[in-house]
């Protein structure tokens, strides 16, 4: 029994032992350095510049490259409009990655008589000077969507409900429209009209049926390829019985 408990003790010592002689290694080695952050490399960004995203991730140079909590600089992005997803990653021996997924231009949206650039989901990614703002090269090729009067997430996104339809409406026109040429008059939701080339009416009506709506004003719309000049407006809110007004 005394031999069995002195051979017990002997490895419980080399154990303690060796664990120091690990630590002492490891401390020694992750305190060379080779592991101080020397680049911040910023990934799939289109917009927003990678010197701001830098300034906002907050990670200092010079700093382990261990020691950076990777999670606290994926969190101050969650306030930045523009930002909808971000991935921080180490790559040794001394380099962050950061990935960004941005929020892209979808749509002008004019919110409470304000213009706001927003995404596909409705988020409001920029307002007012639009010109001046780091989206202005997108702004002219931008569908709009006026009539909008509700905002959801403490005004960080248009009514989830006029998203959905906002979306949906314009991925069916520009199936046979330039985007650029469309706008969206939602009205009281129950009297839409879509102007093309600001000119052109198409009354929609409510929202219903929009599907079956915006295949007939496609079909008319082709009818009268080269007079369009000369109609005073289109009405499919019947869209079994639509109607063409000429001036």
């Amino acid at each position: 029994m005394r031999a069995h408990t002195k051979k017990f003790s002997w490895y419980i010592t080399w154990f303690i032992i060796d664990a120091i002689a690990i630590a002492i290694i490891s401390g020694f080695i992750l305190s060379l350095p080779i592991w101080r952050l020397k680049n911040i490399e910023v990934r799939d960004n289109d917009f927003v510049p990678a010197e701001k995203i830098a300034s906002i991730a907050k990670i200092p140079a010079g700093e382990n490259v261990f020691m950076v909590d990777l999670d606290e600089a994926e969190r101050r992005f969650s306030d930045i409009a523009q930002i909808k997803e971000i991935r921080i990653q180490r790559k040794l021996p001394a380099t962050i990655i950061i990935k960004v997924q941005e929020r892209k231009p979808f749509a002008i949206a004019v919110v409470n008589g304000v213009p706001a650039l927003v995404d596909k989901e409705g988020f409001i990614i920029a307002k007012q000077n639009l010109g001046s703002s780091i989206y202005k090269l997108q702004i002219a090729q931008l569908p709009v969507i006026r009539g909008i009067n509700k905002t959801a997430e403490g005004g960080r996104r248009i009514d989830p409900a006029d998203a959905i339809f906002m979306k949906d409406t314009l991925t069916l026109l520009s199936n046979f429209l330039d985007p650029s040429k469309i706008q969206i008059e939602l009205g009281n939701k129950e009297d839409i009209i879509i102007y093309v080339e600001d000119y052109l009416k198409v009354k929609i009506g409510d929202p219903k049926d929009m599907e079956n709506k915006i295949r007939t004003m496609q079909a008319l719309l082709n009818s009268v390829k080269g007079k369009w000049a000369k109609v005073a407006y289109i009405d499919v809110r019947v869209p079994d019985f639509p109607v063409i007004k000429f001036k």
